[in-house]
C-alpha cells in the first residue's frame, strides 16, 4: 500500500521531520479532515485565528476553520483559510533520508494534490507549492505548483481540484511544502485550501505530524504580563515615551514577527489561559462563563502554584470598581472559568490586588510558580489612549513600578525566573501584530537579541507550559510553536 498524505475521516497523515517532533497520542480527527494533525482547532468565527496542527505558520495569521459543506450533499469540511488579518503563508516539512537509495534509483513517484480557491475578492487566491531539497537543505530542481483559482463575488468559496504528478528528483532528501494563501483585502475575501493529499509510491511510510519539541528550559517562576491595545510599530523604537520598555526590549529578546489571535481583547486573554478564544466575538465578563480545563487547573495538577495579581481588586476576587474605576476583573482571564468564579474559595485564593505582589515577593516560598500580573483599564494602555504617546508612558510608568520589584525578588535574583511581556491586540484591526519581551534571569534568555520567528499567543501558552513542565490544554497551543529561539540553550 502506498502512503498517502491524505486528510479526511480514513485517515490521518501528518508529515514531519522526524527529528524534531515527539510522539504524539491518537487524536481521532472529524471527517474530511484537511492538511492537519488534529481537527480539533477549527472554529467557525471568521474573527479568529488559530493554530494549523502540523504546519508550520510562516507569516500571517491563518486559521482552520470549520466549514459548512461547499455543494449540496456533500459533507462537512475543514479547510484552511488565510484569516482575518489578509495574506498568510504555511510550510510543511518532509525528512526522506531514510529513502535515499530508493530516490536516487529513481523508484519514488509522488502526487500533490488539493482543492484550492477563495471568496469575495478576485485577488484572493491559494498557491500550494512543493520544493525538493538536497542534503544540505538547498532546493533544486523545478518546483512543482497549483494554482488555485480567484473568487467570484461570493461569500461561498469557489475552489477547483488541482494535482501534480511525478518522481522525486535524484538527490531529494527534503521536501518543503509552501501553502501560500493570498488575500490582500480581507475585508473583501480570503483564500482557502482543503483535502491536501500528498501520495509516494511506492510505500514509503513517513511519521504523522506530533507537536513540536519544545527547547525551552525549566524554569521555577514564570511572571507574565498583557497590557492592551497598542501595535508594535507605536511602541518599539518610541524610547522618549516608552524608556523602559525599550530598554527591556534591548536588554532581553523581542519577538519582532508576534501576532494576537483576535478582535476585540478577552478572547486573546483566553487563547493563552486555555488554548481556545473561547467566546464568539465582542463578550465580556460576567457573560463569558467557560467550563473548560485552563492553566491554573494544569498548575495545581503537577504540585505547582498560581495567582492573577489585578490593580484595583482590592479584596481578593472582587469584581466590581468600588476600589479602582478602571478595574476590570477579566484583565486576568481566569475569572472566566466556571470552576473559578463559582468556588468563592478558590477564587479568593488565587485573584488577588497587586498589592500583595510586593508581599509574595519577600521569599521563594510565597512567590508562586505562576504570576498573571495586570493592571487597571487606564494604566495597561487602553482608556489612557490606546498606544497613543500619552497611553505609552502611562503603560511605561506602570511596567517600571512592577517590574523593578520583581526583578529585585529572591525569586528572581537567586532562581530561575522567566518575565513574558506582551500586549492583547493592536490598535487596529489590520494586521494585530504586537509587541512581546522576553526576559529571565540567572543567564536563561539571550541578551539583546531580535527573533523574526512568526510567533503567536498560542505559542506563548506553550511556551508557559514547557517552561513549567505542564501538557497543553488543545491543539491550539499543543501544535503552535514554542518560542524556542529566546533561549540560551
Amino acid at each position: 500500500m502506498p502512503f498517502d498524505w491524505i486528510f479526511d475521516r480514513r485517515r490521518l497523515a501528518g508529515l514531519a521531520l522526524g527529528a524534531a517532533l515527539c510522539a504524539a497520542p491518537a487524536i481521532a480527527a472529524p471527517r474530511n479532515a484537511i492538511g492537519i494533525a488534529d481537527a480539533s482547532a477549527c472554529t467557525r468565527d471568521p474573527a479568529a485565528s488559530t493554530t494549523v496542527p502540523g504546519w508550520t505558520t510562516i507569516a500571517g495569521s491563518p486559521s482552520l476553520r470549520c466549514a459548512a459543506p461547499l455543494t449540496t450533499g456533500a459533507a462537512d469540511r475543514v479547510r484552511i483559510v488565510s484569516g482575518p488579518y489578509g495574506s498568510s503563508t504555511l510550510e510543511r516539512r518532509i525528512d526522506l533520508r531514510r529513502f535515499a537509495a530508493r530516490i536516487d534509483r529513481g523508484r519514488v513517484r509522488y502526487r500533490l494534490s488539493g482543492r484550492l480557491g477563495a471568496t469575495g475578492a478576485a485577488h484572493a487566491r491559494a498557491v500550494l507549492t512543493l520544493t525538493f531539497l538536497d542534503g544540505a537543505g538547498r532546493a533544486f530542481a523545478p518546483r512543482p505548483r497549483l494554482l488555485g483559482v480567484t473568487a467570484a463575488a461570493a461569500t461561498t468559496p469557489r475552489v477547483a481540484a488541482r494535482r501534480v504528478a511525478g518522481t522525486l528528483p535524484r538527490g531529494t532528501r527534503a521536501l518543503r511544502i509552501v501553502l501560500n494563501l493570498v488575500a490582500p483585502h480581507p475585508a473583501r475575501g480570503s483564500a482557502v485550501a482543503e483535502d491536501l493529499r500528498l501520495t509516494l509510491r511506492p510505500d514509503v511510510p513517513l511519521a504523522r505530524a506530533a507537536p513540536p519539541r519544545p527547547r525551552v528550559p525549566h524554569f521555577d517562576h514564570v511572571f507574565l504580563i498583557m497590557m492592551e491595545n497598542t501595535s508594535y510599530r507605536q511602541v518599539i523604537g518610541d524610547r522618549r515615551d516608552a524608556p523602559f520598555i525599550n530598554a527591556l526590549a534591548r536588554r532581553g529578546v523581542l519577538l519582532a514577527n508576534y501576532r494576537a489571535v483576535y478582535h476585540p481583547s478577552d478572547e486573546n486573554y483566553l487563547a493563552i489561559a486555555s488554548g481556545s478564544a473561547g467566546v464568539r466575538g465582542p463578550m465580556y465578563f460576567p457573560h463569558i462563563h467557560l467550563a473548560v480545563r485552563h492553566l491554573g487547573d494544569a498548575i495545581e495538577a503537577a504540585g505547582l502554584t498560581w495567582k492573577a495579581y489585578e490593580q484595583g481588586m482590592g479584596t481578593p476576587c472582587n469584581t466590581t470598581t468600588k476600589y479602582d474605576k478602571y478595574y476590570e476583573p477579566d484583565d486576568a482571564p481566569f475569572v472566566n472559568y466556571a470552576n473559578v468564579i463559582d468556588d468563592p474559595a478558590r477564587c479568593r485564593a488565587h485573584l488577588v490586588d497587586t498589592k500583595q505582589l510586593a508581599v509574595d515577593l519577600a521569599s521563594t516560598a510565597t512567590t508562586p510558580n505562576f504570576a498573571w500580573i495586570a493592571a487597571d483599564d487606564y494604566d495597561d494602555g487602553e482608556d489612557a489612549g490606546n498606544g497613543s504617546p500619552h497611553s505609552l508612558a502611562v503603560q511605561d510608568g506602570w511596567l517600571r513600578r512592577t517590574l523593578e520589584p520583581v526583578f529585585a525578588s529572591p525569586a528572581w535574583r537567586t532562581q530561575r525566573s522567566l518575565l513574558i511581556l506582551t500586549w492583547d491586540e493592536s490598535s487596529t484591526t489590520r494586521t494585530n501584530h504586537v509587541a512581546t519581551i522576553l526576559w529571565g534571569s540567572r543567564g536563561t534568555v539571550r541578551r539583546g537579541a531580535v527573533s523574526h520567528r512568526r510567533y503567536d499567543h498560542y505559542s506563548t501558552a506553550r511556551t508557559i507550559e514547557a517552561a513549567l513542565g505542564l501538557p497543553s490544554l488543545t491543539a491550539n497551543d499543543a501544535y503552535a510553536r514554542p518560542i524556542d529561539d529566546a533561549f540560551v540553550h
